[in-house]
């Protein structure tokens, strides 16, 4: 049996509020007789739905869920991992059972531990390694810069800064040439730690949160000071400035990084509206010859975290240039929002030579989508004739639990075609969006 444990970012890193929804994902995983940790305790209706498309037996799983720390809520720190009592309810669900791995969402020190304290270290993959916080270097944009130019793959012009006079000068020298800067947060996902710097008005804010002016050194240096807290976290990280190149597509391709070697996943495209919210697998946009360029680079980049003793996910993320240069900008050392996407839903439901007669298209709803519940989504996605279907290959999948913030899911539309695909999310506004 596995312990699947659906954790994020270290703390000390970075914490996301309210997350617990979205870390749920890890139950995609499971299979008979696996043990689920999770921040929250998900909604029983989400666990069938799950276990119904898996084919995993629903009754063969246990789900823990240790006491929440104050103000804390739908968080898996460290310290509750390891907690005497949950440790113990641990050991009951285990009754005995021999733990053939540890699958964390995010490699934290604290997995590490969680293994030692149950007795179990050799279950973890990579355990030396991420024992000693090497999480944060698998994601860290500062990390990945030194690494990627170490190894020799394409990056965006720009560099890693750690003072304020080293900041203006990074992004005056862009600037000055008549481009654009991008800064980018050490530990923010998905564009929404990246600022856009622009010495012209009229710059979407793609793959970032917004777009500042700054035409000359005076702008430039009250912006630095202005958001010297924000972009170092108070001092903390360090952070990337480098060239943001408009009109780029966005794209990836995900790996497993195991003792027998590195392992493709699949590539895919990312949308941004403004930061990352859907994702198409495989990428429509694409030439073989980028695919091709684009596993082979990101292989370099695994090459390296594999000798340091990395066991797990890898997702190296770059652009495609307008004038068709393909430039890496991060990487990502965990269970990703894609992985999912690709291994479950691709190669256990969907099947066959998915990747070359389906287009998987998912995403966060989009402003003004809302279902009262999960049940509810899933009602009306059967009226409409829309679910998945197993027979066709086609139809929607929910990918996520319920978010009550703002009363949204995630969906995976699987279609014949990116255009079938879009036509789907049409019919889909129908049920969703507010009327």
């Amino acid at each position: 049996m596995k312990i699947l444990v659906g954790n994020d970012f270290d703390e000390v890193l970075r914490t996301r509020p309210a997350s617990g929804w979205w870390n749920q994902r890890v139950t995609w995983f499971a299979e008979d007789g696996d043990l689920v940790i999770l921040p929250a305790r998900p909604e029983e209706s989400f666990l069938r739905y799950v276990t119904g498309m898996t084919g995993t037996r629903r009754s063969s799983l246990r789900v823990l869920v240790p006491p929440a720390e104050e103000g804390r809520p739908d968080t898996l720190s460290g310290s509750c991992l390891v907690d005497e009592e949950f440790l113990g309810r641990i050991r009951s669900a285990l009754a005995g059972r021999p733990v053939t791995g540890i699958v964390p969402l995010w490699p934290s020190a604290s997995i590490a531990r969680l293994a030692r304290a149950l007795g179990v270290p050799e279950a973890l993959a990579g355990r030396e390694f991420a024992e000693q916080g090497g999480g944060a270097l698998l994601n860290s944009k500062t990390a990945f810069r030194a690494i990627a130019a170490g190894v020799g793959v394409g990056l965006p012009r720009g560099r890693v800064c750690a003072d304020r006079d080293g900041t203006v000068d990074a992004v005056l020298e862009l600037v000055g040439a008549g481009h654009i800067a991008m800064l980018k947060k050490d530990y923010m996902s998905g564009g929404a730690g990246n600022e856009i710097v622009s010495p012209v008005p009229g710059v979407s804010p793609v793959g970032a949160k917004n777009v500042v002016v700054a035409a000359d050194e005076a702008a430039v240096v009250r912006y630095v000071e202005g958001r010297w807290d924000w972009l170092t976290d108070g001092g903390r990280h360090q952070f990337v400035v480098e060239r943001y190149h408009p009109g780029s597509v966005a794209c990836f391709a995900e790996f497993l990084i195991t003792d027998d070697g590195i392992e493709f996943g699949a590539h895919g495209e990312m949308l941004s509206e403004p930061v990352t919210t859907k994702q198409i697998i495989p990428p429509p946009a694409f030439s073989g010859q980028v695919l091709d360029d684009l596993t082979d680079q990101g292989r370099r980049l695994c090459e390296p975290l594999r000798a340091m003793g990395y066991r797990g996910r890898l997702s190296a993320d770059a652009i495609v240039t307008p004038d068709g240069e393909l430039l890496f900008t991060e990487y990502n050392g965990r269970i990703t929002g894609s992985t999912h996407v690709y291994s479950v839903f691709g190669e256990k439901i969907v099947g066959g030579d998915f990747m070359k007669d389906r287009v998987l298209f998912e995403g966060f709803w989009p402003k003004g989508w809302s279902v009262p519940s999960f049940d509810e989504a899933v009602r009306r996605l059967t009226e409409a004739g829309l679910v998945y279907d197993r027979g066709s290959r086609t139809g929607v999948i929910i990918s996520s639990a319920f978010d009550r913030r703002d009363d949204t899911l995630l969906h995976c539309v699987v279609a014949e075609s990116l255009s079938e695909a879009r036509t789907v999310e049409e019919r889909l506004a129908g049920l969703f969006a507010a009327r």
